[in-house]
């Protein structure tokens, strides 16, 4: 399939053996990374939870990510958790979409989605938007991918497992989803979590003191109750408890991170001194 350009319009550029339709739009080579890292967020906390899940996306990291009863309130709570980001965002959610969420997707500014299905009349009142060119893509929802991926890079080409590390069974759902959402984010990440909704993601810093100052940042200016009884998730070890200092000041309670670091009992007092649940995994969850 050619697609509509590649990560700049001066890029040409295509994808082979889709595992989704398209059933209005044209692709471009972002909307793709979008739309299938999307899908397996959403997917795997469908599976996880036995609910709806859906995330916004914006460059190939979650705006937000929420589960609810229904898509259109798991949607509705992952574009609140920071609408400005989620402004033109792509759209996975989990299970079919329906008339509701159809008529909430036609009132904002969002370019495509990706779901395993649509009702009947859902598909004219999404083709119809942005004059025509909103993208939808219907996912084969029995796909599994290959069990290794493969990437070129400058000629060199790359190869590694899928990561498919089981998540752990004995942590709160607060702090699993929070997993979950880092584990399809660019790194370096921080996820702050609250009642089953994102309420602030820091993506793509070089340094994991300012994830954590940008997810509480967002957290503070778009969440409508007060910040406590929050759990924040890393993706890779606290190097410094600085990050604890700052998560408390955003009403963190429970910190999840991989443990390991030189610091990890410098980090692990802190919590302790602040009130702060401790939580290693052993398990680093990187994007790049």
């Amino acid at each position: 399939m050619r697609l509509r350009y590649g990560m700049n319009p001066q890029q040409a550029a295509r994808v082979e053996d889709a595992p989704f339709t398209v059933l209005a739009g044209a692709p471009s080579y972002i909307n793709v990374l979008d739309a299938l890292t999307g899908w397996q967020l959403v997917r795997e906390a469908s599976a996880r939870f036995g609910v709806p899940a859906a995330a916004s996306y914006k460059h190939v990291s979650p705006a937000g990510a929420a589960l609810g009863a229904s898509v259109t309130e798991a949607y509705r709570r992952a574009r609140d958790a920071d609408p400005k980001s989620s402004y033109g965002d792509f759209v996975a959610v989990s299970h079919p979409v329906d008339l509701e969420l159809a008529g909430l997707l036609k009132r904002v500014v969002s370019d495509g989605i990706i779901a395993p299905g649509y009702d009947e009349g859902v598909l004219e009142i999404l083709a119809a938007k942005k004059r025509g060119t909103y993208l939808v893509l219907e996912m084969d929802a029995s796909y599994e991918p290959p069990a290794k991926e493969v990437r070129d890079v400058y000629g060199v080409r790359l190869t590694q497992e899928r990561d498919v590390a089981p998540l752990p069974q004995d942590l709160p759902d607060d702090a699993v989803l929070g997993m979950i959402v880092a584990r399809y984010t660019q790194s370096n990440t921080v996820v702050m979590v609250k009642d089953g909704m994102t309420i602030g993601v820091g993506a793509g810093q070089q340094s994991r003191v300012d994830c954590t100052r940008l997810a509480g940042e967002k957290a503070a200016l778009w969440s409508s109750e007060p910040l406590t009884g929050v759990t924040m998730v890393s993706d890779g070890h606290l190097p410094f408890a600085d990050n604890v200092e700052v998560a408390h000041r955003y009403g963190v309670t429970h910190i999840v991170e991989p443990g390991g670091s030189i610091r990890s009992s410098e980090v692990a007092a802190a919590c302790a001194d602040l009130g702060i649940t401790w939580s290693a995994t052993g398990l680093r969850l990187f994007r790049h």
